[in-house]
C-alpha cells in the first residue's frame, strides 16, 4: 500500500532537487541528501517517529527529477 506520507517525501525530495537545480547537478543532487538526513537526525534526536524509509523515499523523488533532467531534451 503506497501511503500518503510516502508520497509526500517523495514530491519533496523532487523539489528540492528543484529548487537546487540552478546551482548545477551536483548541487541539486547533494541538496535533497543534506536535508533529508537533517531531518532524520533532528526526529531521531527530538524522540519522534524517525524511519529510514522517509529518507529512502525522498532521496528517491530526487533521483527521479534528476533522471528527467538529464534525459530532457532542452539545457536549462
Amino acid at each position: 500500500m503506497f501511503k500518503k506520507v510516502k508520497a509526500v517525501h517523495f514530491l519533496a525530495g523532487m523539489a528540492c532537487a528543484a529548487m537546487a537545480a540552478p546551482f548545477g547537478i551536483i548541487a541539486a543532487a547533494l541538496t535533497p541528501v543534506a536535508i533529508g538526513f537533517a531531518k532524520e537526525i533532528y526526529m531521531h534526536f527530538t524522540g519522534k517517529a524517525s524511519d529510514l524509509s522517509h529518507f529512502a523515499w525522498l532521496i528517491a523523488g530526487a533521483a527521479t527529477f534528476l533522471l528527467c533532467l538529464k534525459l530532457a531534451p532542452v539545457r536549462l
